[in-house]
C-alpha cells in the first residue's frame, strides 16, 4: 500500500489535512520519519543498556499490528502538537505522548495503556474510523522495513 492511495479512505477535513500534509513528502521520507524517531530515542534518552536491549528485543517481537500501531502513534504526534500549540499545556500532554512510546517499546506499560493513548490521539484529531484504520493498516504492510532499519540503526 502507498501513502497516496489513503487520500481515498479520508472521510471528513481532519483526515483530509493530514493526509495531504503526509503526502507532501514520500512513503520513504514519512517510514524514515518513524525510524529516526525511535531510534533517536532509544540512543539520545539516558537509559540502562538492559532497557535498550528491551526495546529492540520488542521492537523485534511486535506483529504487524503493534508495529503498525507504533508506526502510526508516532507519525501522528506531529499534528497534536500543531492542534495544541496554543493550549497552555499541549507542551506537556504531546511530552507524555513521547515518555508512554519510549515506556512501552522497553516494556513499562502495557500494550492496552499504550493504546488507550493512541486512541486519545486519534480523538484529539478527530479521525475517522476508517481513516485512522488504513493508517495503521500503511504501516502493517511496512514492518518488515521498518524493523529492519531500527535494527541497522540501534
Amino acid at each position: 500500500m502507498k501513502l497516496m492511495q489513503l487520500k481515498q479512505y479520508s472521510i471528513n477535513e481532519f483526515d483530509k489535512s493530514i493526509i495531504d500534509r503526509m503526502c507532501k513528502d514520500s512513503d520513504l521520507n514519512l517510514n524514515k520519519y518513524v525510524i529516526n524517531v525511535i531510534c533517536d530515542l532509544l540512543r539520545h534518552i539516558p537509559m540502562e543498556e538492559t532497557l535498550k536491549v528491551n526495546a529492540k528485543n520488542n521492537i523485534n517481537t511486535y506483529d504487524e499490528k503493534s508495529i503498525g500501531e507504533i508506526a502510526t502513534y508516532i507519525s501522528l504526534i506531529p499534528y497534536v502538537q500543531i492542534k495544541l500549540k496554543d493550549k497552555d499545556d499541549g507542551v506537556i500532554l504531546t511530552s507524555s505522548l513521547i515518555e508512554m512510546l519510549i515506556s512501552y517499546i522497553v516494556g513499562y506499560v502495557t500494550k492496552e495503556a499504550f493504546n488507550k493513548n493512541l486512541f486519545e490521539i486519534k480523538s484529539t484529531l478527530q479521525l475517522s474510523e476508517v481513516f485512522y484504520c488504513k493508517l495503521v493498516n500503511y504501516f502493517t504492510y511496512n514492518r518488515k522495513y521498518l524493523v529492519e532499519e531500527i535494527n541497522k540503526i540501534i
